[in-house]
């Protein structure tokens, strides 16, 4: 009798034991169930996540609003048509086609210029021009009426509304209407008041290259329109003992005298001035700060509207195409931008190439464009 009870509480003991082995096999097999099904859950999202923003990436699109059809305006057109981002560009251009075409002045784009632009279309080999120490002069009508050969071939949605002046009114009824995200970019010259209107400060931070410079010009109507290459004179003196300036001082370590420049068309010649010595103020740049109040326009100020020095050398237009080197970085950013934050990683990509641009120039530009041999 105590035998049999023995063994029943044996048994009994052990199917207890395989009962609790069976719910300890099966909790641990629910438990790596719930881990993979997480896994998979967490791996799905992951993936369509990924997915989604690839593709929302790639279908991003903005509109570009360009102010002024200038050498600067028209290539940064050229360099936002070339954008899968945008949409839809219109650009505004005070003077009618004729008139922007007839522009006589004369523009030198230096061989890294020619080298970016080459890289968008540009065929240098088909303008009219002078090649000469690796510096390309040209009328800046021949160049306007390439670029919008080009734009018209583009499969971007392209407007050029000729004879129209931006004012306020086209900030409400153009840009504030239009729908998405917006890159406006303002590049309307050194008086231009395009920046101002679309609510950006008009101040300039002024910098010094420690030289004085002046210009002047002579219109000869007897000649053509032939482009010209430069001439570079250094070690240029003048007799200003009259007005207590010594001519035999050395104005910069090994450098005496100035350095003067003639360039232009044979009908429009100008001359350049450069003295190496002064604590004047000569490069001008636009202080640009973040503008939180439109998180869908995005600003940008470029050419001589941004950035320029009291006087031409003939070689600004370079100092202007250069600030557009990360144009089609911002567009991109700005088209993808997803949070407020977004959008001003896109400004600030725009301030800092500006501010780096015209740090170099201080320090390189003027001795490259006038105090140099050219080559």
């Amino acid at each position: 009798m105590n035998e049999s009870s023995s063994d029943r509480a044996t048994l009994q003991k052990q199917q207890e034991q395989q009962l609790c082995e069976i719910l300890r096999c099966t909790q641990s097999t629910l438990t790596i169930q719930h881990l993979v099904v997480t896994v998979l859950v967490l791996s799905v999202f992951v993936l369509t996540k990924s997915y989604y923003n690839h593709w929302r990436r790639k279908l991003a699109k903005c509109t570009v609003f360009v102010i002024g059809a200038g050498p600067t305006g028209l290539t940064a057109a050229l360099i936002a048509s070339k954008s899968k981002h945008v949409k839809r560009l219109t650009v505004f251009e005070e003077l009618d086609r004729t008139s922007l075409l007839a522009k006589e002045y004369q523009v030198a784009f230096s061989q890294k210029t020619r080298e970016f632009l080459i890289s968008f279309g540009v065929d240098f080999d088909s303008l009219e021009g002078v090649l000469q120490d690796n510096i390309f002069h040209i009328r800046v009508g021949v160049y306007l009426e390439h670029v919008l050969n080009m734009l018209n071939k583009t499969p971007a949605a392209l407007t050029v509304k000729y004879g129209t002046k931006f004012t306020k009114d086209h900030v409400v009824t153009e840009v504030e209407k239009c729908t998405g995200r917006k890159v406006v970019i303002a590049a309307d010259g050194s008086n231009g008041q395009a920046a101002r209107l679309l609510g950006l400060s008009d101040e300039f931070l002024n910098t010094s290259c420690n030289a004085y410079g002046a210009v002047a010009s002579l219109e000869r109507s007897q000649q053509n329109l032939e482009p010209r290459a430069e001439r570079r004179i250094h070690g240029v003196h003048f007799d200003l003992s009259a007005y207590g300036i010594d001519q035999e001082q050395d104005y910069v370590e090994g450098t005496t005298g100035f350095s003067l420049k003639l360039f232009g068309t044979s009908r429009e010649r100008h001359l350049s001035l450069v003295l190496p010595i002064s604590d004047g103020s000569l490069v001008r740049r636009m202080r640009l700060v973040l503008d939180r109040s439109d998180t869908d326009v995005l600003v940008l100020v470029e050419g001589q509207a941004a950035r320029c020095s009291n006087f031409n050398t003939g070689l600004d237009i370079n100092m202007a195409i250069a600030g557009l080197s990360p144009l089609r970085s911002v567009i991109k950013k700005m088209a993808c931008a997803f949070t407020d934050v977004d959008v001003t990683d896109a400004m600030a990509i725009a301030m800092r190439h500006s501010h780096s641009l015209c740090k170099r120039y201080v320090r390189d530009g003027l001795q490259q464009d006038m105090l140099r041999v050219p080559g």
